[in-house]
């Protein structure tokens, strides 16, 4: 264990960490409820590392193998951990209330007060669990689950922008390299109109070329025109 921890003020909460894959496929924000460690050194100001619980802190000897293991901050602060363990309210993974636009930021204090921690907890509510919240609590439990169904509602609506948002960058993808590839083949030419290519032509062989003729003959015009110039 390293030297200093006895001075390091240590505490261990719930953080709502987002969940990109879950809120993709729910249309909301949905987040994972992940224990964190913060740590803070005596009379550092604004000085805080937050850890996950379970990451490594640092390596240790096993006193019996000899071996070495890894030590998690929840091992290495486990009295702290421990104390948070049995006094913290558990919670679950979901919309945070803070997302919720019909809650009050009183109301969403008196919901956390009751361990109600996400939308999807109020709208679960039933029976003594809904009378403990109080007047207006089959309100706001039919207004959890309105906002829930009407997230699902858009998920097609996401799904479809996401997929056409990918055909268009795989598109633009197609059209840069074409234009590489394009620019590639016509080497000193590429950069060159119609009109420029015709007079670079007539200017090395004495004629201009005849008909209307498309881009890629004139290029291997200039080319062979290049060509016997140089001979």
């Amino acid at each position: 264990m390293p030297d200093n921890d006895a001075t390091l003020v240590v505490l261990f909460k719930h953080h709502a960490n987002p969940n990109e894959a879950k809120s993709r496929a729910a249309g909301r924000l949905i987040c994972d409820d992940v224990e964190v460690c913060e740590i803070r050194a005596p009379a550092a100001r604004n000085t805080v590392s937050v850890h996950p619980a379970t990451e490594r802190s640092h390596w240790a000897v096993d006193p019996l193998t000899g071996a070495q293991v890894e030590v998690s901050y929840a091992e290495r602060f486990s009295k702290q951990y421990q104390q948070f363990k049995a006094q913290s309210a558990q919670t679950m993974s979901g919309t945070p209330l803070s997302h919720a636009p019909f809650l009050t930021e009183g109301r969403r204090h008196e919901l956390r007060a009751l361990n109600v921690y996400t939308v999807e907890a109020l709208a679960s509510l039933d029976g003594q669990e809904l009378k403990n919240i109080g007047q207006g609590g089959r309100e706001l439990k039919n207004q959890a689950a309105e906002f829930i169904e009407a997230a699902k509602q858009h998920v097609p609506n996401l799904q479809l922008q996401a997929e056409l948002d990918a055909l268009r960058a795989k598109n633009a993808v197609l059209m840069e390299d074409l234009e590489a590839a394009k620019n590639a083949s016509e080497g000193e030419f590429a950069g060159m109109s119609l009109d420029q290519l015709r007079d670079y032509i007539a200017a090395n062989t004495g004629h201009a070329p005849a008909g209307t003729l498309n881009r890629k003959t004139l290029i291997r015009m200039a080319n062979d025109a290049r060509a016997e110039k140089a001979a």
